[in-house]
């Protein structure tokens, strides 16, 4: 039975798990043993498939057997078959074992619960784990007496700067964080360990490799001058040191030491001579120079592709700073795109506080109506209708109320949402606004006080030079400045790429001092007593000079790489034209706006004038009994409706003015704000005016290329029009700007005929007061000194210009 003991181990250990009706059975060795206990019984067959298959006999059948190694070898190939096949045929059938017993259902479920389980990552013990600060209830704020905090545009400007470490895109935090960008970008870009400017940087650091070998080697040979009649035994240790550094220029500089030590029985030499030892250390130490002189050499190619450049891949220290330029280009844009957003989320607040109070004496006033309605239906002088008429009305004032205190989640204005500033969306809501520009201020979220917006939109008519906005709009726009560094950077490839052209020739030249001795270090013999006095003695001198040639016939990976490089930058440059193309269309598209918003803006402030009006004519004719109370409850309808429609021209011209400065890339600058790199260390400042003197030394006598990929260019700003036709790119000829004349196609409006088109900031005059007899309501422009009163208190016939 011994032999059938290892048949039934090597199943136990094979066959331990079977499929069975779909689940996974695991065999106990009670039941392995059972199936093994099969091979004793005599002359066993086994039935497949319907057919009975003769298996080999009992142990002592097979002892008799000839032959019997080679059955039991087959017997063992065959359970071995029958194990590894035991998931598909089942092997405890074949065998006409019972069945295995079954689990606890329990214990099933218990493992299955555990395999199953959605685990959390495991935090590491320094890090904080205190739960986020729950915010307070957000009833808190409204929860008894209301308090307010103003809030001018400039400190939620600078909040939202001050407190955002990522560049909030609403949505985009949950929906695809890996998307947004934070103030960490442009630092991961520099010192990014594969193609940031560090790791660019650091193919031209000195290595330095060390490296021990001990080696025994025992053989035989046919020739008996080989060690010991042909035997030779030897141990041998190799031991290396080499300090290895790459210039800029593509030069390979190698100072390497070598140290080998031999002991062997060669026993023929060493008895004849008596310089020649059983036991023998060599030393030898080495420089060595390897230049290119047509491929991979130059200086420009190795700041470009860098040492290790290949085909079609270059990531050399320019390489490396166009993509931390690049990245540089997109954290202004999302800090502009943040600065966007934040006054969007301002003036959207500051219409949901003016929508609250259009609509809050909407329904005070529909109260009073149906409370002097209802009085006089109890007296019989009104009917039920008309007091239903008028409860209606004042449920419809109150529901609007209540929607404008809270608000619906609706989109609101952001960024790049109609136009790429923003278009200003009409969803009011005073609690959802307000929670919106705390979560771009990244404040708490619910606080005890509520923001209140405490500027006003402008009202002054703000005209600007349409040539200098639109030579600003190139020269200014962060995206234009971004596709440039992405051309410069494809120019820098195909440069590297066409060096792929050349077949590769380096010169090498190589000095080696050797020293050999019976000791490393030693003084038994007056000569080659050891190495190292050896080759301090140079005893033992070499060179080597050379060149290597290796050309590829054809170059066909070369020129795959350049035509890929002439494509991308023939791309990126047609990019590059559309952009410029879509900047003017968008330029032109708020230029317009700042126009059409104005306008609806004066007609929108006489159209609220009238409205109020109407509303005391008719309020002072019902009561007297002239006027019907559907012709006041419309009335009054067009008051709101009037009210409402003049804040949205207000904040339509406030975001035309923003999105003017967005469009020409002064919104940072507007809004006061700056970017600018942190400090360098002393000695890079000191380099940096060291290379400035040797390159104004050099420009003195020759052109040079020095291969510099940027310069700060100075942009002359002012508002005065260009005297040449601007060309955006050298390539193409600009887009045509239309003239300022063709721009402004608008009508004369009656409502502006007295206004004067020669300032660029025009005055307004209060001579003709607003609402005066046999004069139509007009609305004249402001200057910063004067302006329009259009606070939330009820314009009388009395309205006049206040100067402040």
């Amino acid at each position: 039975m011994g032999k059938e003991s290892e048949i039934a181990g090597l199943v136990e250990q094979v066959c331990r798990i079977c499929r069975k009706d779909k689940r996974w059975i695991l065999f106990l060795p009670e039941d392995v043993a059972r199936c093994a206990d099969g091979l004793n019984r005599p002359k066993r067959s086994l039935q497949r498939g319907g057919a009975w298959i003769p298996l080999v006999g009992s142990l002592e059948e097979r002892t008799a057997m000839p032959h019997r190694w080679t059955r039991w070898i087959i017997a063992t190939l065959g359970c071995v078959a029958l194990a590894l096949n035991g998931c598909s045929l089942q092997c405890w059938r074949l065998y006409d074992c019972p069945d295995p017993p079954a689990y606890e259902e329990d214990l099933i479920l218990k493992y299955a619960g555990r395999g199953l389980k959605i685990e959390d990552p495991e935090r590491n013990v320094c890090e904080d784990d205190s739960f986020p600060s729950v915010p307070v209830s957000p009833d808190t704020a409204v929860s008894g007496e209301v308090k307010y905090k103003n809030l001018s545009l400039q400190e939620a400007v600078e909040t939202a700067l001050a407190n955002s470490q990522v560049m909030k895109d609403l949505g985009g935090v949950l929906r695809s964080p890996a998307a947004l960008a934070t103030i960490y970008d442009p630092a991961r870009t520099y010192t990014d360990g594969r193609f940031g400017e560090e790791a660019a940087l650091s193919a031209f650091d000195a290595s330095f490799g060390a490296s021990a070998y001990f080696e025994q080697n025992d053989y035989g040979v046919n020739n008996v001058t080989v060690g010991q009649n042909g035997l030779f035994k030897q141990d041998y240790n190799n031991y290396e040191m080499s300090l290895q550094k790459k210039s800029v220029t593509g030069a390979t500089f190698t100072l390497r030491n070598v140290t080998q030590y031999d002991n062997n029985n060669q026993e023929a030499s060493f008895i004849t001579n008596p310089f020649v030892f059983g036991q023998s250390w060599t030393n030898y130490a080495e420089a060595q120079w390897r230049q290119p002189l047509l491929q991979g050499a130059g200086v420009m190619y190795n700041r470009i592709a860098g040492p290790n450049g290949e085909p079609g891949f270059a990531n050399g220290v320019l390489v490396a700073r166009t993509r931390t330029d690049i990245s540089l280009a997109d954290f202004e844009i999302a800090v502009r795109n943040l600065v966007s957003d934040t006054e969007n989320a301002y003036w959207d607040l500051y219409y949901a506080y003016r929508d609250l109070d259009a609509k809050v004496e909407a329904r005070d006033n529909a109260l009073r109506v149906w409370q002097n309605v209802q009085a006089n239906a109890g007296q019989g002088r009104r009917t039920a209708d008309q007091e239903g008429q008028a409860r209606e009305q004042y449920y419809r004032f109150e529901s609007e109320v209540i929607n404008a205190l809270h608000g619906r989640l609706t989109p609101r204005t952001q960024t790049n949402y109609g136009s790429n500033g923003g278009t200003f969306i009409q969803n009011g809501g005073v609690r959802v606004s307000e929670r919106r520009l705390r979560v771009i201020m990244a404040v708490e979220i619910n606080g005890q006080q509520l923001l209140r917006p405490d500027d006003d939109p402008p009202v002054a008519q703000v005209k600007f030079d349409w040539d200098a906005i639109a030579l600003e709009a190139v020269a200014r726009r962060p995206e234009l400045r971004r596709q440039k560094w992405v051309i410069k950077q494809r120019e820098l490839e195909l440069i590297a790429n066409k060096n792929f052209l050349k077949p590769q020739l380096d010169l090498v030249a190589r000095y080696r001092l050797r020293g050999f001795g019976k000791d490393l270090w030693g003084y038994d013999q007056p000569q080659y007593d050891n190495a190292i006095q050896s080759m301090m003695d140079r005893d033992f001198q070499e060179y080597q000079m050379g060149v290597e040639f290796d050309m590829p016939i054809g170059f066909r990976r070369g020129h795959a790489a350049v035509r890929s490089s002439e494509l991308a930058l023939a791309r990126e440059k047609a990019i590059l034209r559309e952009q410029e193309n879509f900047i003017m269309y968008g330029l032109s598209n708020t230029y317009g706006e700042i126009e059409r918003a104005h306008q609806v803006m004066e007609a929108q402030f006489n159209r609220r004038e009238a409205a109020y009006a109407q509303q005391r004519a008719v309020e002072a004719s019902h009561e007297a009994g002239f006027a019907p109370l559907d012709l006041l409850l419309e009335a009054q309808r067009r008051v709101i409706d009037a009210n409402i429609l003049f804040y949205q021209a207000r904040v339509d011209y406030a975001q035309a003015i923003k999105n003017v400065h967005y469009e020409k890339g002064s919104l940072l600058e507007h809004n006061n704000i700056y970017m600018a790199e942190g400090p360098w260390p002393q000695k890079a400042y000191n380099d940096a005016l060291q290379r400035d003197l040797n390159k104004r030394h050099a420009l003195t006598n020759f052109v040079i290329n020095d291969a510099v990929i940027g310069r700060p260019k100075k942009v002359d700003f002012s508002l005065e029009p260009s005297k040449k036709p601007y060309k955006s790119t050298p390539i193409f000829e600009g887009p045509a700007f239309p003239e300022t004349s063709e721009a402004d196609t608008t009508p004369e409006n009656p409502l502006r005929q007295e206004k004067s088109e020669t300032p660029s900031v025009q005055q307004a005059s209060a001579d003709n007061p607003l609402g005066a007899e046999n004069s139509p309501p007009m609305v004249s422009e402001a200057s910063n000194e004067q302006e329009i009163d259009f606070g939330g208190e009820e314009p009388g016939a009395s309205a006049f210009w206040i100067s402040r």
